[in-house]
């Protein structure tokens, strides 16, 4: 099963839309710095960002296609509160910034664990965890080639915020139910169809 063209988009734009929120904080606080105006700016973020984000969002939700027992009960509200959540979530990682590493990073880990228990299941747990060991990788790579920085007080895992771990999880987490509440709909969306030609055959 695969991710059809429209709902790759709307969870494109979603992902997009949540990296720039949580980038631009974390620049106003001060939590990161870009060290390179050498392409485009899109609000406070390099124009690749969000379509970083926007493809990890895409790539998670098609994983969770290709893992077994998708959930058919997952709903909208339950999505938009796992897409606030992490936002929020993301925000909190800017607001931290310059706290004790342990608290701050303790904090996010509850807040992804209720977001798991919440919305999640096992294959949420290996979205999750897939992209909590790639998302920071790739930052740490970024930093290294000086494309931008934590700044002291937020760069204890190999230069970048240990928070990242919980957060990127999270995200999964969510991205993984919205995959789900993608397909669900899709039976929806056609029974009056199916209801029409139904009828059209017994009045036949």
């Amino acid at each position: 099963m695969r991710l059809r063209f429209g709902e790759a988009a709307v969870l494109f734009v979603v992902g997009g839309l949540a990296a720039l929120i949580g980038d631009h904080s974390h620049v106003v606080t001060g939590t990161t710095v870009y060290l390179t105006d050498g392409v485009p700016f899109v609000w406070s973020s390099p124009f690749w960002f969000p379509l970083l984000v926007g493809a990890a969002t895409v790539s998670l939700a098609e994983l969770r296609l290709h893992l077994p027992t998708l959930r058919s009960d997952v709903t909208g509200r339950q999505a938009l509160a796992g897409v606030a959540a992490v936002v929020g979530m993301y925000v909190t990682t800017a607001l931290l910034h310059g706290r004790p590493v342990l608290p701050a990073t303790a904090l996010i880990c509850v807040a992804a664990v209720l977001v798991w228990c919440a919305l999640g299941d096992m294959p949420g747990a290996v979205c999750g965890t897939a992209v909590a060991i790639v998302g920071p990788a790739v930052e740490i790579g970024l930093v290294r080639l000086g494309v931008f920085a934590y700044n002291p007080g937020s760069d204890a895992l190999f230069g970048v915020g240990p928070f990242l771990v919980p957060l990127y999880f999270a995200f999964g987490v969510v991205v993984a139910s919205m995959a789900e509440l993608a397909v669900a709909r899709r039976p929806q969306l056609l029974a009056p169809v199916c209801d029409t030609v139904s009828r059209g055959r017994g009045a036949g």
